[in-house]
């Protein structure tokens, strides 16, 4: 087992110094070499093995690409790398309106834009909530949609009284929805004259409609706060707006329109970082691109939350299993009174971050770890399929997050 840096990614909208968990993280993390400012945006830590910022190894300061290059073929395991990548997310202000491609569409993309779609993967992806989590997350149903516009005829009348009786005619559908395209390429495609002008008219009459505490309006004034005049304001009224307690997640699947709001998670997903971008952002949008590779798809909001299982039935170890083999997530939460506890695993490659207790990692025939809040471990394939977790102190929570390739 190998102690990793994992690499801190200050982007805009990211929480500030101690504020943000990732910061706290990286401090834990012992980088003395990486530049840590309290005045800084903290917004994302990497661990993986990502061809733009692989982790390193800590007592080496080598490249964790460069150090599986070196071992033998079962450290890694068939797949010849690590086809995930875990991260945790500390979010004061929104992401992008967002979706990732498929494999097909990521390889064309990067083919053809190199310097916007920087590797040729898929990015399907996962956030399980470690605070309370705000998001918007796929399409609402076309019933939901059609009441909004009555409620707020000046969403209406951006979209075009056509475009509105093609949404009508999908009333009731939860495949792919003609109306719903056209709705939402037309909102996309509206200027900025027109944007700002159904903003301001909403914003009445959703103070009119609306209580103060509506999760809808308060949404919408914490965007337009954010990013006064942008389209991605308007699409509270397309997209679900998720509301995670700590413990529940969300999986986004290829094509999924989706957006982060507020809070902090662990996120897992493909080792892959192409986003297709269009509203809520400073960075270059592509608008067009996401239109064409979006699912329409509406699906009510219990859809949308992913439950774990009981990784062998184990009350402690909660397993995070989506349907695509890139990975899985295992959460384990080993209570206090509890000093010792084992798990069954696979014989596959993972990175586990610690986020509470102090403990030794052991498995069959390895020396064993020591572990604390901040902990960033991989554990190659070929180390045993029993991880040993020896709590230092047994009134302590033991919480950590594993990363693996899923075949459960």
């Amino acid at each position: 087992m190998l102690s990793l840096f994992g690499t801190v990614k200050n982007y805009h909208w990211g929480k500030k110094g101690p504020q943000s968990l990732v910061y706290r993280l990286a401090v834990l993390n012992a980088q003395s070499d990486a530049k840590l400012s309290e005045n800084e945006a903290y917004a994302e830590l990497w661990m993986g093995n990502h061809v733009m910022d692989p982790s390193l190894v800590k007592d080496t300061r080598q490249p964790l690409g460069a150090y599986l290059a070196k071992q033998p073929p079962e450290v890694v395991g068939s797949t010849g790398d690590l086809s995930f990548l875990l991260k945790v997310l500390s979010i004061e202000t929104a992401l992008s309106i967002q979706v990732h491609p498929n494999k097909k569409e990521a390889e064309e993309l990067h083919k053809l834009f190199p310097d916007v779609y920087k590797d040729d993967n898929h990015k399907p992806e996962m956030a399980i909530a470690l605070t309370p989590f705000l998001a918007l997350c796929g399409f609402r149903p076309v019933d939901k949609i059609l009441d909004f516009l009555k409620t707020f005829p000046a969403v209406a009348e951006l979209l075009g009284e056509e475009n509105v009786q093609k949404l009508q005619k999908d009333s009731g559908t939860e495949g792919h929805s003609e109306g719903l395209k056209a709705c939402f390429t037309r909102l996309m495609e509206s200027t900025p004259e027109e944007i700002a002008k159904c903003l301001e008219a909403t914003k009445k009459q959703m103070e009119v409609a609306m209580e103060p505490e509506n999760i809808l309006l308060k949404t919408f004034l914490t965007l337009q706060r954010d990013f006064p005049g942008d389209v991605g304001i308007l699409t509270v009224f397309f997209l679900h707006i998720v509301e995670l307690k700590p413990g529940e997640a969300i999986f986004l699947s290829a094509n999924e329109p989706h957006a982060y709001i507020s809070g902090d998670c662990i996120e897992a997903m493909a080792c892959s970082d192409n986003v297709i971008r269009a509203g809520l952002t400073p960075k270059p949008k592509d608008i067009p691109t996401l239109i064409r590779h979006l699912k329409y798809h509406p699906q009510p909001l219990a859809s949308k939350i992913f439950t774990p299982q009981k990784l062998n039935g184990d009350d402690f170890v909660d397993l995070f299993s989506p349907p695509v083999k890139d990975f899985a997530v295992i959460r384990y939460r080993i209570p206090a009174g509890v000093k010792e506890h084992s798990v069954k695993l696979k014989n596959h490659a993972s990175v586990l971050i610690i986020l509470s207790g102090k403990a030794k990692l052991e498995c069959p025939g390895s020396p064993g770890i020591a572990v604390s809040p901040g902990s960033v471990i991989f554990l190659p394939g070929n180390i045993g399929n029993q991880l040993n977790i020896q709590k230092e102190a047994a009134e302590e929570l033991f919480e950590a997050y594993q990363a693996t390739y899923n075949d459960f």
